[in-house]
């Protein structure tokens, strides 16, 4: 009787150890998804990062591009508001500046000079762009250049808003030292030109 006590005392622990383990291989407590998720959920910030910073460069490479133009004046023919206009202005301004000139019935108006070098002749210009902002279809840059026949120390400037087309950035407006806007000054001698007003000639 002392031997079968013991076999059945024994039983009875083994059961007993079965059930408490059986309860903890169900209750363990699984991988958390969130630790796989949380950077997943961060990692878009990155790309964007990267557009936004790819975006201000093609538009600095843009302003560069047109300044390269100005390096040399010997043997240029760039005319970024006549021949060359589609490679330098967007389709709206383009339009804005055929309406100004359609109004000025060929004589000269307010935009007498070139507004990329401030200028209407030139020797050599160096230009430093700076793009203040950039999305993946408009940019605010600025750009401080100086020619080597301007005695003066103090860099000229322009102010730019891009705008990104299917050919790729272009100057939707743009100021100098002197007129803040592009776009404005065409429009108000429009308006003034349709109002029965005189051509400037360039001048205020």
């Amino acid at each position: 009787m002392s031997t079968m006590m013991r076999m059945t005392a024994g039983l009875a622990l083994a059961l007993a150890v079965a059930a408490c383990q059986k309860p903890a291989s169900n209750t363990a407590t699984p991988p958390p998804v969130e630790t796989n998720a949380a950077p997943g959920a961060a990692a878009p910030a990155a790309p964007t990062a990267t557009a936004a910073g790819s975006d201000a460069a093609d538009a600095k490479a843009f302003l560069e591009g047109l300044y390269a133009h100005y390096k040399t004046s010997k043997n240029s023919t760039f005319q970024p508001f006549d021949a060359n206009q589609g490679e330098v202005l967007d389709a709206d301004t383009i339009a804005l500046m055929k309406a100004d000139e359609k109004a000025l019935k060929g004589e000269l108006g307010d935009i007498d000079g070139d507004w990329l070098c401030d200028c209407q002749d030139y020797e050599s210009i160096t230009a430093t762009v700076t793009v203040q902002s950039a999305t993946p279809t408009d940019a605010k840059a600025t750009a401080d250049f100086h020619d080597t026949i301007d005695t003066s120390e103090k860099p000229k400037h322009d102010t730019f808003d891009l705008v990104k087309t299917p050919a790729g950035w272009r100057i939707h407006d743009m100021g100098t030292a002197d007129q803040p806007s592009l776009r404005k000054v065409l429009s108000d001698e429009i308006a003034r030109l349709k109002a029965g007003g005189k051509p400037t000639g360039g001048g205020d």
